[in-house]
């Protein structure tokens, strides 16, 4: 049987090669189904259809074939994985997407987070519990209670323990004459016990958490150290949920068919990033104590099993705003079992915690608030957007579609390794291309589109519209539809992806408009605006504003955050005063359902041009 190696991971499989459908067919199996069996994520949106061209791979050494009429780039040894087949010979395969560990600072994303105390809510305490004596009426329950409220500081009502660990109790009080560590956790004034420990293990005192970002596209993990607040980690993968559609709408549809799949499918991914996460820094997971998670309204349905219909039914109500309290075996994270797993709250059907959590970065949560008025955009497949200051905050969503994030665009591709995110035509008509780590370019991510398009309505090879003029020809392929402009030898930009990327920023820039006009305010009230969304670290501020994403204010006022959403998840998972504050702040938000409001589809309409049909915003 061949083996086939996944790199990075270095995952390897043994492959059955499939019977021979004839005498002259040589054996053969599917190189996806090869990395679905070695839990290896590999984007494919268009149901391994050949047609999105986002499951490219480099077969680094060994051979594969490959379906006749599908993409393959020869001098890089590209293939698409989903028109790949294994044949009797070892391969070993580099993913160019899917799962990747982060590189640079870990402070790129918490560079807004103000020093606070570390309080995860999590602790861990040494008891010396008394010994048994004949008919002194105590339960080994009764000593550990006893020692509890004798060591704890706190007055508690009542203790909750479960069964498994209640089971081994007997045991490990009897192991060292009574010495025991207890990991707890206090919920509504009960005492919670996650685990009770030898304190002889080398490794007791090491304490681990995990903050997760649950994105329509993507899912961040953070793994830190709870008790220094150390970030040990950071780790994304694509939401495995993508094959089922690529926006909150098209989950939604799917779920009506079968919700239990699209959590499977979710918690495989965000097992995957804790089992390989843990495993490439030694750590047990049954010492990850607690879990932090923030995730759009309807990723957290979706997450928690709960059938999330009625989100984009009038009158539009989810199952929950405020997840209560569960455990990591109640809502499948693998992790301690009995490890508290908190959300972010949600405030409408569309807002969700992905930027509640994200309000932590910015001036809306603190208690103080003399910065003005704020626009905080959190820019992704699901558009999020709040608009306040100390008195009152106004949140609202658009479905902004994959565009930002490289969906919906034929080379299009996230923020990673090989990603153009700059573009340039000098003044030969030479185009000058920039790529995220200078690498060899595989495609186009969100900020690489703006830059793209920016500087083509510049030049003038494109109009206003989007379509292409009779400008530089010769990069512009018209024998059919849709035409393409070529930026290199392979990689394109055509008028239908221009048209996505369109469409994507005029429903974010009219949603902003819509928030402004409901408060009775303008562009030109707004003292900061604050970008969430891992496609801006790369965003060029005059090419936004040249697309009409952004209006003509003052670039000093516009600050990228980095993706808020995990790193509030971060916040909230090692401060008790961080939950706290995000769940206070929720209550403040107005949710405005743009569905309802009238002016609108008007203001949407208005914002499908470049950069919109009121020139006086951009001038």
């Amino acid at each position: 049987m061949p083996e086939i190696t996944f790199l990075p991971q270095n995952i390897t499989v043994e492959i059955n090669l499939q019977t021979k459908t004839n005498a002259d067919a040589a054996p053969r199996s599917s190189l996806l189904e090869a990395a679905r069996l070695a839990g290896v994520s590999v984007e494919t949106p268009c149901g391994g259809a050949g047609i999105c061209r986002k499951c490219l791979v480099k077969i680094i050494s060994g051979e594969v074939e490959v379906k006749s009429g599908s993409y393959k780039n020869e001098k890089e040894n590209h293939v698409l994985i989903c028109q790949a087949n294994i044949l009797d010979s070892d391969v070993t395969v580099g993913i160019l997407s899917g799962l990747y560990t982060e590189k640079g600072s870990f402070d790129d994303d918490i560079n807004n987070i103000i020093d606070f105390e570390i309080n995860p809510g999590v602790k861990q305490i040494d008891l010396q519990a008394a010994k048994s004596n004949y008919l002194d009426g105590l339960s080994d329950l009764d000593r550990l209670t006893n020692a509890l409220k004798k060591t704890l500081p706190d007055n508690f009502a009542d203790i909750k323990i479960p069964l498994p660990v209640l089971n081994i109790l007997p045991v490990k009080l009897r192991q060292n004459n009574g010495k025991i560590k207890v990991i707890y956790y206090f919920d509504n004034n009960i005492l919670n016990i996650i685990s009770i420990e030898n304190t002889e293990k080398s490794d007791i005192n090491n304490m681990y958490g995990v903050a997760i970002d649950i994105g329509t596209t993507t899912v961040t993990l953070w793994l830190a150290d709870i008790i220094t607040g150390e970030i040990i980690s950071k780790k994304t993968d694509y939401n495995d949920q993508i094959e089922c559609g690529l926006d909150v709408i098209s989950r939604i549809n799917y779920a009506q068919k079968n919700s239990g799949e699209l959590k499977r499918r979710v918690l495989k991914t965000v097992n995957n990033l804790i089992s390989q996460t843990a495993g490439e820094n030694n750590i047990d997971i049954n010492r990850i104590y607690r879990a932090s998670i923030a995730g759009n309204t309807v990723m957290t349905h979706l997450f928690l099993g709960i059938i999330p219909e009625y989100i984009r039914l009038d009158p539009y109500t989810p199952a929950v705003f405020k997840v209560p309290a569960f455990n990591s075996l109640e809502t499948g994270v693998n992790i301690n079992p009995y490890a508290p797993v908190s959300f972010a709250p949600s405030v409408g059907s569309y807002v969700g915690g992905d930027i509640t959590a994200g309000i932590l970065s910015t001036p809306l949560c603190k208690d103080e608030d003399n910065s003005g008025i704020i626009l905080f955009l959190d820019i992704g497949t699901n558009g999020e957007i709040l608009l306040g200051r100390d008195d009152f905050i106004l949140g609202c969503a658009c479905s902004a579609g994959p565009a930002f994030e490289g969906g919906g665009i034929e080379f299009g591709m996230r923020a990673s390794s090989g990603a153009i995110d700059d573009f340039k035509i000098d003044e030969n008509n030479n185009i000058i291309i920039k790529t995220v780590n200078n690498a060899e370019p595989m495609g186009i991510c969100g900020s690489g589109i703006i830059s793209v398009t920016a500087e083509m309505f510049r030049r003038g090879i494109i109009d206003a519209a989007g379509r292409f003029t009779d400008k530089m020809p010769e990069k512009i392929n018209k024998n059919k539809k849709p035409y393409k402009f070529y930026i290199t030898d392979n990689i394109t930009l055509s008028e239908a992806d221009i048209d996505n990327f369109i469409r994507a920023k005029g429903a974010v820039f009219s949603a902003c408009r819509t928030l402004l006009n409901s408060a009775g305010i303008t562009f030109g009230d707004i003292d900061k605006i604050y970008i969430a969304g891992g496609f801006g670290k790369y965003l060029n501020i005059n090419d936004a504003k040249t697309m009409g994403l952004l209006p003509n204010i003052a670039e000093e006022k516009i600050i990228y955050l980095g993706n808020t959403s995990i790193s509030g998840a971060y916040q909230m998972l090692i401060s008790e005063e961080k939950r706290r504050k995000v769940s206070e702040t929720s209550e403040k938000i107005t949710y405005i359902d743009l569905s309802g409001e009238t002016g609108y589809m008007d203001e949407y309409i208005a914002a499908l041009f470049i950069p919109h049909t009121d020139i006086d915003l951009f001038v």
